[in-house]
């Protein structure tokens, strides 16, 4: 039995938290199982973020480059195939004092 390419059954997730002069003061990166879809991976990676940045202040302003996943936060029930994994975020979301979260278009999604 083979096991097929790597790349098949794993996909990689990243944040980077800058302070308010954009100097990088934290990041991460971790490797998971691939999910059912892309949107699945960008609401995982979204939430590793979300809990990741609690440990360091309730009030964060976040950037991503899905305008689905902001879609997705904006309004819940217009994603159902997703509430399992919105759930999980809107009760992260209730530790935040201060959130929001905003389109960064890819060619600016850089370290």
């Amino acid at each position: 039995m083979a096991l097929g390419h790597p790349q098949i059954f794993f996909s990689g997730i990243g944040w980077v938290w800058k302070d308010n002069t954009g100097k990088i003061q934290l990041m991460g990166t971790r490797n998971l199982r691939r999910r059912e879809t892309t949107l699945h991976s960008e609401l995982e990676a979204l939430k590793w973020a979300l809990e990741s940045m609690l440990q360091h202040s309730n009030c964060q302003h976040f950037g991503t480059d899905c305008k689905d996943l902001i879609a997705m936060i904006k309004e819940l029930q217009a994603w159902p195939n997703f509430s399992t994994e919105l759930e999980a975020i809107q009760i992260i979301l209730m530790c935040y004092s201060d959130f929001k979260i905003t389109y960064v278009p890819r060619t600016h999604n850089e370290i």
